[in-house]
């Protein structure tokens, strides 16, 4: 049985396999937390108008949604049009050195696949940002393709994703 972080309860199974989602701690303690950094968060300053608008602005971005299909349940207000994000991955991946360790202990090399994610990643900003700066705050229809290309002795995958940006009710 495992103890919670912060009031040293036992807790059970369940609550165990939750409280690692909540820094160890118990539901109570947990709930407790959040409800002690919302009274802090209230009762700090005000700040410039200038950074409340930049917060809701991220706020905006982080809380933008993307489908990749048409949802029934969603009421869309108003259509802005497809928007689009692309990010380029640029070298050659696939001819890297190996080593006969390497092949023998068979580990993949996961340095291709966070560079990837990377520009995955770089494309789905660009997307969220063209979609905000048109005024909406969801995308329907979401859409990536990868291709891959070869220019100047190098190998580039071309990462873009499209949509199309409306307003919800």
């Amino acid at each position: 049985m495992a103890n919670c972080a912060e009031c040293s309860v036992k807790m059970g199974y369940t609550e165990s396999n939750v409280a690692r989602d909540h820094e160890g701690m118990c539901v109570a303690c947990y709930v407790k937390s959040l409800v002690k950094t919302k009274v802090e968060v209230a009762n700090t300053s005000r700040r410039p108008s200038n950074v409340k608008s930049l917060d809701n602005y991220f706020e905006k971005f982080e809380n933008i949604l993307v489908t990749s299909e048409l949802s029934t349940n969603l009421r869309v207000r108003k259509r802005f049009g497809v928007v689009h994000g692309e990010a380029t991955l640029t070298g050659s991946p696939h001819k890297k050195e190996i080593s006969w360790k390497k092949i023998l202990l068979r580990k993949p090399v996961p340095q291709n696949h966070q560079s990837l994610r990377k520009a995955i990643q770089e494309a789905d900003i660009e997307l969220k940002a063209n979609a905000i700066r048109k005024g909406a705050n969801t995308i329907l229809g979401y859409s990536m393709h990868l291709t891959d290309a070869y220019l100047d002795k190098k190998n580039y995958v071309i990462v873009s994703v499209s949509g199309t940006a409306v307003e919800t009710a």
